[in-house]
């Protein structure tokens, strides 16, 4: 879905340092506040939303998020969308017909959960619209039901980048710690981040952790 947020994310650690936390089991924590990630999604939009689907088409852009507020196990916010193009795809009498919708403007409420796989490095995004409300040339009941059956209960992947890696060099050795991302979670207020380093050795007497 959002590709363009992903990159901004990850810089977040180089502007943040001290909120990295290393625990006993060597996993870091990178903890993002929610403020942080309400200014750094404002800089990524527009942020155009895929709309690979049989029933609707066209493009739609978020153009506006507000009131951004993350909790345990989630995230709420309101969203603005612009639709420009869109079309209606049905069927009736066993033909299929696209119906001509044009532009849209949408205002809507939603919670969200994050789901994050780790082997494919994705992050889901699942919206849950709790208020709707649209502003079109075409009825209003179908735009409606379209639009909810498109975007709700929905997951819409991320794509995580990976994060460049440290590199040192000392006493004639090479360090480098990669950076591996095993979950992505919100707590209350914050982001956060568990990363896993792992540490390679190159040059004499060099060892692998």
């Amino acid at each position: 879905m959002i590709q363009s947020v992903t990159c901004i994310l990850f810089l977040l650690g180089l502007l943040l340092p001290d909120q990295l936390l290393a625990t006993t089991n060597r996993m870091i924590t990178l903890t993002v506040p929610e403020s942080v990630l309400s200014q750094a999604l404002d800089k990524s939009l527009p942020i155009a939303i895929d709309t690979d689907s049989s029933t609707l088409s066209g493009a739609i852009t978020i153009v506006k998020i507000s009131n951004l507020q993350l909790q345990d196990k989630g995230l709420s916010c309101r969203i603005a969308l612009k639709g420009d193009d869109m079309h209606l795809n049905t069927e009736i009498g066993g033909h299929s017909i696209k119906l001509k919708v044009g532009s849209l403007q949408l205002g809507l409420q939603c919670n969200a959960v994050l789901r994050f796989d780790p082997s494919k490095q994705l992050l889901y995004v699942k919206p849950v619209i709790t208020d709707l409300q649209a502003s079109s040339t075409a009825a209003q009941g179908d735009i409606n039901a379209m639009l909810m059956a498109f975007l709700n209960n929905r997951e819409f992947p991320v794509k995580m980048k990976q994060m460049e890696p440290l590199i040192a060099e000392t006493s004639g050795k090479t360090i480098n710690i990669s950076m591996n991302i095993v979950d992505i979670h919100t707590q209350q207020g914050t982001l956060q981040f568990d990363i896993l380093p792992q540490i390679q050795c190159s040059g004499h007497g060099a060892k692998k952790k």
